[in-house]
């Protein structure tokens, strides 16, 4: 992405990615892996794993799409899945223009998830819910420097576009959406993040299935090309990219 660099990420002590790791310990009880709410957290496997999640999200939208029938959505319903889709698709491909890698490339899911309304509308809303007390705990991390100071800003960015989609899964779920008045800051460090996703990688646990195999290509040229029609037509900049600041 034009005017963000991995390099300048890197030279600010950042670390964009744990953002967006799932939550889903707060459902299903299960035991953290992957870390262990370390200090210090290494830049690299950061992003992986916040690549890694954001890949997971972009499955879990286009699952919802494609089992829209199973899930009873009507047509808004599955704009709103389509618009979250491209939304978590842009956010992996500046996570892959900083240089992560996701650590796996299929997962598996609880057998009822993209049958269920109820479980689907929970599951993500737990997810996303987490999306934004991550992205919260990384503007305070970035806050701290004038120099990272940027990428803070573009945190709030992010974390602001996924509390419009556990808003919208809220009210799939037929819950109030804006039943909040500040955003959910769940996190303070964004290691705290690092959820329990195991099961969701390997299928060891009880229930899921899979694999659940990851948007192609062809996949998402499809979503993108219905983008305009969607009203999905201001997908905006992330501020660390700008190369004019707003006056």
């Amino acid at each position: 992405m034009q005017g963000i660099s991995r390099r300048s990420l890197l030279k600010g002590g950042a670390i964009l990615g744990g953002s967006a790791l799932l939550g889903f310990n707060q459902i299903f009880g299960f035991s953290r892996v992957l870390g262990q709410d370390m200090q210090d957290d290494d830049l690299q496997t950061i992003i992986n794993l916040a690549a890694t999640a954001e890949l997971f999200a972009t499955t879990h939208y286009l699952a919802a799409i494609n089992g829209a029938g199973d899930l009873g959505l009507n047509d808004a319903q599955v704009a709103y899945m389509k618009a979250g889709f491209l939304a978590e698709q842009d956010h992996l491909e500046l996570l892959q223009s900083l240089g992560a890698e996701p650590v796996v490339r299929e997962f598996y899911v609880p057998e009822t998830l993209f049958s269920d309304l109820a479980v689907f509308s929970a599951t993500t809303e737990v997810a996303e819910t987490t999306f934004v007390g991550a992205y919260l705990a990384a503007v305070r991390i970035f806050g701290k420097s004038e120099e990272t100071m940027p990428f803070a800003v573009t945190c709030a960015q992010i974390a602001a576009v996924e509390e419009t989609h556990r808003a919208l899964v809220r009210q799939i779920g037929m819950r109030l959406a804006n039943h909040t008045s500040y955003a959910q800051y769940t996190l303070r460090n964004v290691s705290s993040a690092v959820p329990v996703l195991q099961p969701f990688l390997d299928g060891s646990g009880e229930g899921f299935v899979g694999p659940v195999m990851p948007p192609a290509q062809a996949d998402i040229d499809r979503i993108r090309g219905e983008a305009e029609m969607l009203g999905y037509d201001n997908p905006g900049t992330p501020f660390a990219a700008m190369t004019e600041m707003p006056a």
